[in-house]
């Protein structure tokens, strides 16, 4: 390890589930104030953010090596599920419907679906969070670079700490429902495709990172410059 990168890990700042929603919920306020959209629209962005807070939530709670197993953490999110009173209570409102035949079939189905979404959405977000960890650690200097997750998550390398910077990406929402542990990874400058790969386990991330290295020292010794050229 080089003394640049040396001193560069002394002095990181772990990224962490905080920090992800203080970025995400920033911009989305400024695109917000930004935007013309009605007031119908900002309400539904401000549930959407509400829903996310609630999976990153339960992902720094059930963050621990001890979670990792797949069955614990799914017979944990299971007990939280049933014993929840107040998720109960709108099963039976809204069963209480003539459209469901006033039957609570269709809502257990949901609630067996929705452990599901919460177990995968746990594991996701815990994966995604050591990969974004990973990014900042490595010296990737060049702006312009983005490393998105599953067309959800967009990962913006920046010069400065903790040098990362994530969005949501508003217009893919509904694809949480359908996440899993593993997921696809895209690197792109501006329009410009760099990579396209699978996220299986912890050494795919590493493997992409040197990948995003050899590129852009590829590219510098052509042009001079790194993958985009630094503003003046």
């Amino acid at each position: 390890m080089d003394e640049n990168q040396t001193k560069k890990d002394m002095g990181m700042v772990r990224y962490t589930y905080d920090m992800l929603f203080s970025d995400i919920q920033a911009d989305l306020t400024e695109n917000i104030d930004a935007s013309k959209s009605d007031h119908k629209s900002k309400r539904e962005y401000l549930s959407k953010l509400i829903v996310f807070e609630m999976l990153l939530d339960l992902a720094e709670s059930y963050k621990t090596a001890g979670y990792i197993d797949n069955e614990k953490l799914r017979n944990t999110i299971n007990i939280k599920v049933d014993g929840d009173e107040q998720l109960s209570g709108y099963m039976f409102y809204v069963s209480q419907n003539p459209q469901f035949n006033y039957s609570w079939n269709y809502m257990r189905q949901c609630k067996t679906l929705y452990k599901d979404f919460l177990v995968n959405s746990i594991q996701f977000l815990n994966n995604i969070l050591v990969d974004i960890n990973l990014l900042a650690k490595k010296s990737i200097s060049d702006i312009g670079i983005h490393v998105i997750f599953q067309d959800i998550i967009d990962v913006e390398l920046i010069r400065n700490k903790p040098y990362v910077k994530v969005r949501l990406l508003w217009k893919n929402f509904y694809r949480l429902t359908t996440i899993k542990s593993e997921y696809n990874i895209i690197v792109k400058v501006k329009d410009t495709l760099l990579e396209v790969c699978s996220r299986n386990e912890f050494s795919d991330m590493e493997n992409l990172i040197d990948f995003i290295l050899i590129a852009n020292n590829k590219l510098k010794e052509k042009t001079g410059n790194g993958i985009v050229k630094k503003n003046n």
